[in-house]
């Protein structure tokens, strides 16, 4: 049982990598409370939003007069940010649950909308209890290729899962696909180095590629 969750931890966050296109999900109408608190609570909105700047953000247009009892289609710009929680609870579920086809679903709509989910995804990579669900979360954040997280994917390959680490390597790495991203990932130089001597194989792997991306 130990071997399966763990191969289920490795492999799992590697279909992130599969295309899926964005329909419609299921998701339980209780939201779930991070530990840390809501998304945002240690940086202004303004700063979150310059984060993000040059992502698709989506619209923002007014709650529901029903409370928001209709699913929302999550890849739909006009989802808004009070329907995030909601999603960030759906993504949870769906991969605590192992429901591989919700996971690549949600997937492909935080990629349409990086700059909506991309702040609350990252509350999750840091503080979620779980280690798969930070470690998708990482591999989500990585295909975005945001270069304003390289100093979030450094602090995470001090992360305690093996998951995690190997993510956070992997997404420093792709930052060299961007214009400017193999400048802005040398911040990591040093902790890359480090992790390139991780315990972990596939730590070591992820860090030593990401490595010679940035050459």
């Amino acid at each position: 049982m130990q071997r399966r969750q763990k191969r289920w931890g490795a492999a799992g966050a590697a279909v992130l990598l599969v295309g899926a296109s964005a329909l419609w999900v299921r998701h339980r109408h209780h939201q779930h409370q991070l530990a840390s608190g809501p998304v945002g609570e240690d940086e202004s909105s303004a700063a979150a939003t310059d984060r993000w700047r040059g992502f698709e953000a989506g619209r923002d247009v007014p709650a529901p007069l029903d409370g928001g009892a209709q699913l929302p289609n999550w890849s739909s710009k006009d989802v808004t940010p009070n329907q995030v929680p909601a999603a960030m609870d759906a993504w949870r579920t769906a991969i605590l649950e192992k429901r591989r086809e919700e996971v690549l679903e949600l997937d492909s709509a935080f990629a349409i909308l990086p700059a909506r989910y991309g702040p609350a995804l990252l509350r999750l990579a840091e503080t979620d209890p779980d280690e798969r669900v930070r470690a998708f979360s990482v591999r989500v954040l990585g295909k975005m290729r945001n270069l304003a997280l390289v100093d979030d994917f450094r602090r995470l390959l001090e992360d305690r899962s093996e998951f995690v680490r190997q993510n956070a390597a992997w997404a420093l790495g792709e930052m060299a696909q961007r214009p400017g991203g193999r400048e802005a990932a040398e911040a990591a130089l040093d902790e890359l180095q480090q992790a390139a001597g991780d315990p972990a194989t596939a730590v070591r792997a992820a860090a030593t590629n990401a490595l010679k991306s940035l050459q």
